[in-house]
């Protein structure tokens, strides 16, 4: 992707897909005309000891663990830990189109104001705030509470940014704004 293109709808798309994945910390960035997502997905709890964990394994792994007391201990006789699994994803145009037409086919209803912190939202507005900047996206890093951008600016200047969620509110306003502005002048 070269130049300053338009990001709020592929991302859009994109968190769409990765809102069903409930895939919250990831990497995202442009490789040539696709977007690479990198991130670990959380997989349900698991027996540890079904898998052949014992306590002490898991004891070798994070040092002595401090033994409950019976009063502190869980109904849970077996311990357990959540696992993560690695995945990567490539996005193509044709992916994004595809993902967008069936966004807009599960909206039931387009004049719903749709939720601003959900991931789809969050990514609509990086997507737009890079815009405003007329940047190009080299790197986006997603965690729970905020996002990381690198780009660079129309001029060639690298620069990062770190947005807090709920410092896109204000920009989710404005789209939304907008958005409902035209709707009402067709």
């Amino acid at each position: 992707m070269t130049g300053t293109i338009g990001y709020a709808q592929p991302f859009r798309a994109i968190g769409q897909a990765l809102e069903t994945l409930n895939l919250q910390v990831f990497e995202l960035e442009p490789t040539g005309e696709d977007f690479l997502i990198r991130g670990h997905l959380p997989n349900p709890v698991v027996d540890v000891s079904a898998d052949g964990l014992s306590p002490a394994s898991l004891n070798t792994v994070w040092g002595n663990l401090a033994p409950l007391s019976s009063e502190n201990r869980p109904e849970q006789t077996e311990p357990t830990v959540p696992l993560l699994s690695p995945i990567e994803l490539q996005y193509t145009n044709k992916d994004i189109d595809r993902l967008e037409q069936e966004g807009r086919a599960n909206r039931t209803n387009p004049n719903r104001i749709p939720e601003y912190s959900s991931l789809s939202q969050i990514l609509r507005c990086v997507g737009a705030y890079l815009v405003q900047k007329r940047a190009r996206l080299i790197k986006l890093w997603r965690d729970s509470d905020s996002v990381s951008l690198e780009y660079q600016t129309s001029l060639g200047n690298m620069l990062k940014d770190t947005l807090v969620v709920g410092e896109l509110y204000d920009l989710w306003v404005r789209m939304y704004m907008q958005r409902a502005e035209r709707s009402t002048t067709l």
